[in-house]
């Protein structure tokens, strides 16, 4: 399910962690509507893998040290998810708020509209997709205190990109579907580096387009779930081409 939802600002200032005020916007929606969804989500299990990831857009806007001007005092959050629970939960949770304003620092927003897109069918076994937000591609070392970050123009950062995809899957679809799975190709057809601003950090990530050749199902489940590491933190949202 995909969704778009209109944003408005009260005025045109709007931290340059942006990511992390909408994750706000979004547990505090979820927790104001189903108490126990947001519970399974963010609670009963540390760093739980899940199947959604949005991404932004500001329309004209201006990047200052730590802060985004947005001229229109209009953002448009797309969302998307594989499961079906996930966009009931995040369409119901955000038509209860709608109307209502959210304060953050110096700053509130309100939910103005939501819409629901509809869907593109993948039946082909290979897809091109291109980013709506950019991918990333992290890695953990030990207890995760060690963390690096790379860019898919590199044979390193490509290594870790499929290592993590593969794990990403399996933990989907489980140890019956591996053999599918240990069969994805991927080709990078074009990629910019970019840095963004996440928890207070530059992460490096990555606007590309990817073509990558799997089972249709599987593919389908990266155009709905999002692509890479930190999905449901607003990276790795993607398009059909």
């Amino acid at each position: 399910m995909r969704f778009n939802v209109e944003l408005l600002l009260e005025n045109d200032i709007f931290p340059k962690d942006k990511n992390r005020i909408i994750l706000s916007l979004m547990k505090h929606n979820f927790n104001s509507y189903d108490k126990d969804y947001f519970a399974e989500l963010y609670k009963e299990t540390p760093n739980k893998i899940k199947s959604f990831t949005f991404a932004l857009y500001m329309g004209s806007c201006k990047f200052l040290r730590e802060e985004i001007v947005i001229a229109e005092k209009k953002i448009i959050l797309n969302f998307s998810t594989y499961d079906m629970k996930d966009g009931i939960m995040f369409y119901n949770s955000f038509l209860k708020n709608k109307g209502l304003k959210y304060p953050i620092k110096n700053n509130s927003i309100k939910i103005s509209k939501i819409n629901l897109n509809r869907e593109k069918t993948i039946t082909e076994n290979e897809a091109v997709y291109k980013t709506l937000s950019p991918i990333s591609v992290r890695e953990h070392f030990g207890d995760n205190k060690k963390t690096w970050y790379h860019s898919l123009s590199d044979v390193k950062g490509q290594e870790v990109f499929i290592n993590n995809l593969k794990y990403q899957l399996k933990d989907k679809f489980g140890e019956e579907r591996i053999l599918d799975i240990e069969e994805i190709e991927f080709e990078v057809l074009g990629n910019k580096e970019v840095k963004v601003k996440n928890y207070g950090i530059e992460v490096l990530s990555n606007i590309c387009m990817l073509k990558i050749k799997a089972k249709p199902y599987i593919l389908d489940y990266l155009y709905k779930a999002g692509i890479g590491s930190q999905r449901s933190t607003g990276f790795g949202m993607v398009d059909l081409v």
